[in-house]
């Protein structure tokens, strides 16, 4: 049954992935999609920022479940009295203290980075295409680790949890899965996202491990370019110890660069050891899952040393637990050579 077109209906999740559009598409360009004039004196606010509230109201409708299509300007009346009702709490009519109605390009966030795309991409991937809601830890946390990647190079906005829905949606439009069906997602895909896309599509392992990384803040843009002018990465080493030693084993940027190198060469993430795939295993749960271990033995280690992706194996969880086990510890040849001895290998 078609859901009858009153603004009455609209959510609060609703009106926050409408703002979240204007945010990133500009004032300009949101008031021209959706047929509105400008605001002249009924301005909503929300974190700082200011809105039209009857053309917000109006793309608010479109973004209800199951409801594509948002109320056009002549279908409702605008004003206080008649808006007022439909914004939840979280807004407000009266602008903040020494603010003006932002213009356009205040309101537009920067475009989206393709660290953030790759994020994005990540997210929709995990959740096989469905919007899982702007409440989900999955979606709180992306829009967090944006924040924190905006404060680092100085911008003042960020992607809120709906901005980040928003721009998974985007991938609907290029996914044939969704496609397929006769689906069209937001039909907002810029030329990047559908770079991203193509550059991962069928990659899920690949996208896993670029995504780690990025979200550790240590490396980004695994393409195979960029994966050849970093292989000389070198992690500095200070004294040696077993801390240092795992220190080095948890260095994001060194394993980034080693588990998509090995990706590159067999296309999936295996146990030196034992063989254990966690893909095979556990399914999508499992990409990109898998330990580094440190091949240096740590008495030969001395001040100054480097580490290369060349000097980590890669290691389920149980082989490297055994291999820290107990002094000496264990070479990969050597608990491969004891796994086959067991009948564990072939």
């Amino acid at each position: 049954m078609p859901i009858e077109r009153k603004p009455t209906l609209i959510t609060r999740d609703s009106v926050l992935a409408a703002m979240a559009e204007h945010d990133g598409i500009g004032r300009a360009a949101f008031l021209e999609k959706y047929g509105f004039r400008e605001a002249r004196t009924h301005l909503v606010w929300h974190e700082g920022h200011s809105y039209d509230s009857k053309a917000i109201v109006g793309a608010a409708f479109g973004y209800l479940p199951g409801q594509s299509d948002a109320l056009r300007s002549d279908e409702f009346y605008g004003g206080q009295p008649s808006i007022r009702p439909l914004l939840r709490e979280g807004f407000t009519f009266v602008a903040p203290v020494g603010s003006a109605p932002a213009t356009p390009e205040k309101l537009k966030n920067p475009l989206w980075t393709r660290d953030q795309i790759i994020l994005a991409l990540d997210l929709y991937v995990k959740h096989k295409g469905r919007d899982p809601g702007v409440k989900h830890p999955d979606v709180i946390e992306v829009s967090a680790l944006l924040r924190q990647m905006a404060t680092e190079v100085g911008w003042t906005t960020y992607r809120n949890p709906s901005g980040v829905i928003m721009k998974m949606m985007n991938f609907r439009s290029v996914d044939p899965v969704f496609t397929n069906k006769g689906g069209k997602g937001l039909g907002g895909a810029s030329k990047l996202d559908k770079a991203i896309w193509l550059e991962f599509v069928g990659k899920p392992q690949d996208l896993a491990v670029a995504a780690e990384a990025i979200r550790e803040g240590a490396f980004a843009g695994m393409d195979e370019e960029t994966l050849d002018e970093v292989q000389s990465y070198k992690a500095k080493e200070g004294k040696v110890s077993y801390r240092l030693h795992r220190t080095l084993e948890r260095d994001r940027k060194v394993v980034a660069i080693k588990k998509s190198a090995v990706l590159k060469v067999y296309g999936k993430l295996e146990c030196e050891a034992c063989g254990f795939d966690f893909v095979a295993t556990y399914g999508p749960r499992g990409y990109g899952f898998i330990e580094a271990h440190h091949t240096n033995p740590v008495h030969a280690m001395v001040e100054g040393d480097e580490t290369t992706p060349n000097d980590l194996a890669l290691v389920c969880s149980n082989c490297h637990r055994v291999i820290h086990k107990a002094k000496p510890w264990l070479t990969v040849a050597e608990l491969k050579a004891l796994l086959t001895t067991n009948g564990q290998r072939p």
